[in-house]
């Protein structure tokens, strides 16, 4: 199990990191635009409102963190509100099979390493919280 989950980290954690370099330092491979209407529009409002630069700049630093096996907990929580959103604008707006897929794909590898992660979040998954002074 632990050899499944370190590789479940290091591939999430290196496609976090590429994606991020991809935007900021190298061109891989073009970066989505959008062909429906909707999802152009979304892509353009994220982009013309430097929006788009703040979920590549927080991939970028996920993934350096997962990869280095440092807050990885915290870094998967941080990095889920992107997933969901790339599965939402690929799957509902854009219709593209690949992009579906893989925006899938890194939103369930997302959220089994968070499962893997479990423990960390026992704390926060309470349902009534301890107060200072509660044992």
């Amino acid at each position: 199990m632990k050899t499944l989950v370190l590789v479940g980290r290091l591939v999430f954690g290196a496609w976090m990191l590429v994606n991020g370099a991809n935007h900021f330092f190298i061109s891989l491979y073009p970066e989505p635009i959008g062909h429906e209407p909707l999802a152009a529009q979304l892509m353009a409002a994220l982009v013309h409102s430097r929006l788009f630069d703040v979920a590549m700049a927080i991939q970028l630093v996920t993934g350096v963190l997962i990869l280095a096996d440092v807050l990885v907990p915290i870094a998967l929580c941080v990095v889920m509100p992107i997933s969901v959103c790339a599965v939402y604008w690929s799957v509902i707006l854009e219709h593209q099979l690949l992009g579906a897929v893989l925006a899938l794909a890194a939103f369930a590898l997302n959220g089994l390493l968070m499962l893997a992660y479990v423990d960390y979040y026992r704390g926060v998954l309470q349902r009534h919280a301890l107060t200072l002074g509660d044992a």
